[in-house]
């Protein structure tokens, strides 16, 4: 599955499931406390369809508030590193004139610091940083080669697709195999780059800068962003390097398992809540006495 793909299914199934609980929300709490209200604290109260209401609205308050925290993290962490940037931003001319033959409409800030790393980060306007010392470490072709990467992601707005697939799959942490959609929008788009990269530079110099692009520093590692680092794609980018197609890959049982019964959970507390409104008098559906 294309990471545009996996992206717009992720959206889709989270959109559906919000859509169910919402259409029922408005109601079901008011049905429970009519329940409480009338039946009190007996047997009646205990029945499947009230049990099925209480999960679902426990789900869905227990979702909204990881997706809020996790929202709340990544715009408090973007916000940390710009600052990082800022503070510690150089001019550089090798890195001004690679920009300007592979970037020249993305903005790029050096950092001096002695890791190797380059990022895209910043949500609505994002931006490509890269540190002196890979800087000084790379190659020219190297270089231009790790800012047509970068630029690949401010183009495909990748810090902000990061923040929003996270916020989903934070939402929905009953149904774990979400989280695969996640990972593989963020593989497609590595590999998009590592494509772009190529085009422009040659798989040589592509090469050359992942054997000298580390991870993100520490003050990083927070915020939705995309860097060229890393090593957990590192051997679907040789592949592609190589010319031959990356494997796809494939989530584990145990997500299939956890999801699917996630799912089975989620299917039983829908219908026993909508069952549980459309047997209750109320008046938000015209029925209250």
């Amino acid at each position: 599955m294309t990471g545009h793909r996996a992206f717009w299914t992720l959206v889709a199934l989270s959109a559906t499931i919000r859509a169910a609980v919402a259409y029922l929300g408005c109601c079901l709490a008011m049905a429970l406390a009519w329940r409480i209200t009338h039946h009190g604290a007996g047997p009646r109260l205990l029945s499947s369809a009230v049990w099925a209401g209480a999960v679902l609205l426990t789900l869905s308050v227990a979702g909204a508030v990881r997706s809020v925290q996790r929202v709340r993290r990544g715009l408090g962490a973007t916000r940390t590193v710009g600052r990082h940037v800022r503070a510690a931003a150089v001019d550089d001319a090798a890195v001004r004139a690679a920009a300007r033959q592979v970037a020249p409409t993305v903005p790029v800030d050096v950092v001096e610091d002695a890791g190797r790393f380059a990022f895209a980060y910043g949500l609505l306007r994002p931006r490509v940083a890269v540190s002196s010392g890979l800087v000084e470490s790379a190659t020219f072709e190297e270089l231009r080669a790790v800012l047509a990467h970068e630029a690949e992601h401010v183009r495909g707005r990748d810090p902000l697709r990061a923040l929003v697939a996270s916020f989903l799959t934070a939402q929905h942490f009953a149904l774990p195999l979400l989280g695969h959609l996640r990972a593989a929008v963020v593989a497609d788009r590595e590999l998009a780059a590592d494509r772009c990269a190529m085009a422009r530079c040659g798989a040589g110099a592509v090469a050359g800068a992942l054997l000298k692009v580390g991870d993100a520093p520490r003050w990083a590692h927070a915020a939705p962003a995309a860097a060229m680092g890393g090593r957990a794609l590192l051997a679907a980018r040789i592949t592609q390097l190589e010319g031959d197609p990356p494997p796809p890959a494939r989530p584990d049982r145990r997500q299939v398992a956890v999801t699917a019964a996630g799912a089975a959970l989620y299917a039983w507390a829908i219908a026993g809540s909508a069952w549980l409104v459309a047997a209750t008098p109320l008046i938000c559906l015209g029925r209250g006495h």
